[in-house]
């Protein structure tokens, strides 16, 4: 059975220690850190969970919410000013994929999403590394509802995708 749990000073290091193909996904440990910044720049913390299946950490998931009062970025979301969340990171640890866990996982986060009070949401967003380097994330993210945007987003330098989800 997979629950997202939050992540705790008993919990931290494990989720740390989990590894993924870092050409895909940020690392946790960095994803932690990006996840106090934002909290300290935006003044609302992202949602930030640890992903178990049954007492194992096996991934982190990551996801901020954007009153997107504006749009000035070339790396920010065009929502039309409407508020909405976004997947800002989606990792499974790489001896635990292939399990059916990030798919479970995903249920579990759009669920919550769907019940949160903030805002006015009426999206759920997402980008994924292009379909040349990363075949698969834009399938899975289809098969959960999402849809693309045509819209490419250049964090880093890397190409992704944007895909959203109507709340």
């Amino acid at each position: 059975m997979i629950t997202l749990q939050p992540i705790t000073q008993k919990n931290a290091y494990a989720i740390m220690r989990l590894k993924a193909d870092e050409n895909l996904v940020a690392n946790n440990t960095k994803s932690m850190a990006e996840a106090f910044a934002y909290w300290m720049d935006k003044g609302t913390p992202p949602i930030v969970r640890a992903i178990y299946h049954e007492e194992t950490p096996v991934g982190f998931v990551m996801v901020d919410y954007d009153a997107a009062t504006s749009f000035d970025d070339a790396d920010e979301i065009n929502n039309h000013g409407a508020p909405y969340y976004y997947l800002w990171r989606l990792m499974i640890d790489e001896n635990h994929q292939n399990k059916g866990y990030g798919r479970a996982a995903m249920s579990l986060v759009i669920n919550e999403v769907k019940t949160l009070p903030l805002g006015a949401a009426n999206a759920f967003y997402t980008s994924v590394v292009m379909e040349e380097v990363n075949p698969v994330g834009a399938n899975f993210y289809l098969s959960l509802g999402f849809e693309k945007t045509g819209e490419v987003l250049d964090p880093g330098g890397e190409d992704e995708q944007v895909m959203r989800m109507a709340l």
